[in-house]
């Protein structure tokens, strides 16, 4: 019969408890925030252009883009449609130029900001380039 007791007034205390209302003086806020944030992207190219080395390479310098784009950016080189051996050459990836005139270097599905080495391989029968550009499209 004592367990009884204890038991039932463990159980009236745990009732009381949780029943209580709280303290004075204890608020509740909810702050909400909203904001709008224009997309923003851009690309530059940090030169150190120079002559082509022995093996045909010039280095064009180091590119920097930032582009805050949820859902992405596309890097894109603009070249000479007559470079048909040519590549461009991102970091340590060769990328073939495009018959085109235009390569693209980076398609991201996410914003992002990136530095990358640029190199231009004139190939076999190295041309004289007359325009190399940098152009970014965002993803929307």
């Amino acid at each position: 019969m004592l367990r009884k007791n204890r038991i039932a007034g463990a159980a009236m205390l745990a009732v009381v408890a949780l029943s209580s209302t709280p303290t004075v003086g204890s608020v509740s806020k909810t702050i909400y925030l909203r904001a709008h944030v224009p997309v923003y992207c851009n690309v530059e190219l940090l030169p150190t252009l120079g002559a082509p080395s022995n093996d045909g390479v010039v280095n064009l310098g180091m590119s920097q883009e930032l582009c805050n784009s949820p859902r992405g950016y596309r890097v894109i080189l603009q070249h000479p449609v007559d470079m048909p051996e040519a590549a461009v050459i991102s970091d340590s990836d060769r990328i073939p130029l495009s018959a085109t005139g235009e390569t693209v270097l980076s398609d991201s599905d996410h914003a992002g900001f990136h530095f990358r080495q640029l190199a231009l391989d004139l190939g076999d029968d190295p041309a004289t380039i007359n325009r190399l550009g940098l152009r970014m499209e965002v993803k929307y």
